[in-house]
């Protein structure tokens, strides 16, 4: 499935895979290449999820300027799931 990153996303995703989070897929391969899988979207997603908790909220639970980041860019890759 082709999902369609802005830079700053795609460096956010690069950034997780440089981390070692995702061991499994080739997702800067496939970002390139323009097809994800499911497997691989589902990866991601759970990803940013952790991601988002680990670093996008504040004190008071509500999003950081970085977890709005990382807000849209989940919505940006669940958005492949509903799409034919």
């Amino acid at each position: 499935m082709k999902i369609e990153l802005t830079e700053r996303q795609e460096a956010i995703v690069k950034s997780l895979y440089l981390k070692g989070a995702m061991n499994s897929h080739n997702i800067i391969g496939e970002l390139a290449g323009e097809r994800l899988s499911m497997a691989t979207i589902d990866e991601l997603c759970a990803l940013i999820n952790d991601e988002f908790m680990m670093k996008g909220i504040l004190p008071n639970f509500e999003p950081n300027e970085y977890g709005l980041e990382l807000e849209a860019l989940l919505d940006v890759v669940n958005s492949a799931r509903i799409r034919p």
